[in-house]
């Protein structure tokens, strides 16, 4: 109620520097504001919490800040009260006071050398930096609070169905590759991904691993099968001369044989993520695909009139869809069970 006051006393003014009602009023309303801001940050000064306290208090003097900004800019206001305070070194030495509570609590946290701790102090070192830009070496330390926190998971090799990689045609481990590369970029937080090889490069120890496992990656030959049946029509082949004439029929005959062509090739990825320490999972779950091939064309024996027109399209097809080879197959099977598990990944995994 207090600022309220002061504000609308500063706006009468500022419209009417003779309003002299307002004028009188000013001084005591502003004392009062400064009363009631005195009496809440000693409060805090007792009460509040390291480091949050000396926000408050920078929060509740920056209320008097903007009374003297606007009270010094009003001709009117300043005339009724000339000498306002100004709290600037206030707010500066609360929000160093800030820092330092906040830092001195973030190399506390820091010195546990845990995950968890390095979590709770880069979080003070943000407070420290935000508070007093520039403190100490705040922003070195928030770089190596970061790294400690960070959750490093390791993407293993993959198992390709105890053939290797090349096998199927990959220049490289494509999944683990592919892995490493969109979960990095998912920007998971305080979390990153690597592979055995960056690990080691780094001298790291993984805090979580991710196993993958193919426990089926079949790719199919080409098998041929053929089956025959009849087909039977009446056909009208003329008229009699009676009054009225009759329809003539005949019946007519076919043979088809259907020649089949056809692959079926699948594929089963395991995915395992667990903590290395507990052996806890995060996931554990299975992804599976198929893909069918088929290729089928017709010939026939006996009286064309005989065929439907389903057994003319089969007759029309010819042998030229080539089959998928086996280098084909393996990428779209690969490809299509990893996004699978991309998407159950995204769907709720906990890093």
């Amino acid at each position: 109620m207090e600022d309220k006051t002061v504000f609308e006393l500063v706006k009468r003014l500022t419209d009417n520097p003779a309003d002299k009602e307002a004028a009188e009023l000013l001084p005591a309303a502003y004392e009062a504001a400064r009363i009631k801001r005195k009496a809440i940050t000693d409060n805090l000064v007792q009460t509040g919490a390291p480091g949050d306290k000396y926000i408050e208090m920078a929060r509740e003097w920056m209320v008097l800040k903007q009374m003297y900004n606007q009270i010094k800019s009003s001709p009117g206001a300043n005339a009724a009260l000339p000498d306002p305070w100004d709290p600037s070194l206030m707010i500066q030495g609360a929000n160093k006071l800030a820092a330092e509570d906040y830092y001195n609590a973030a190399m506390t946290f820091l010195g546990y050398n845990t995950r968890q701790y390095a979590q709770k102090a880069y979080d003070n070192f943000q407070k420290a930096a935000k508070a007093s830009p520039g403190y100490k070496d705040v922003d070195n330390m928030l770089l190596i609070a970061a790294e400690k926190a960070t959750t490093r998971v390791l993407v293993n090799p993959v198992n390709y169905n105890s053939y290797s990689y090349g096998y199927y045609g990959f220049q490289n481990d494509w999944m683990q590759q592919q892995m490493v590369r969109d979960l990095n970029a998912r920007s998971y937080a305080n979390t990153r991904f690597f592979t055995e090889y960056d690990l080691r490069a780094q001298q790291l120890v993984p805090d979580k691993i991710v196993d993958l496992n193919f426990t089926d990656l079949f790719i199919d030959n080409v098998h041929t099968d053929s089956r025959s049946y009849q087909r039977s029509k009446e056909i009208v082949t003329g008229q009699t001369k009676t009054n009225p004439p009759r329809a003539v029929t005949q019946t007519v005959y076919a043979t088809v044989t259907i020649s089949r062509r056809y692959m079926s090739s699948y594929a089963t990825l395991e995915c395992r993520i667990y903590d290395r320490e507990t052996n806890n999972n995060s996931l554990y779950d299975r992804f599976s695909d198929r893909i069918e091939w088929v290729q089928e064309r017709a010939t026939y024996t006996g009286d064309r009139r005989a065929l439907t027109p389903q057994d003319i399209a089969l007759i029309s097809n010819r042998w030229d869809d080539y089959p998928p080879n086996r280098e084909q197959l393996a990428e779209s099977l690969v490809r299509k069970t990893y996004q699978q598990l991309l998407s159950r990944i995204s769907s709720g995994v906990n890093f």
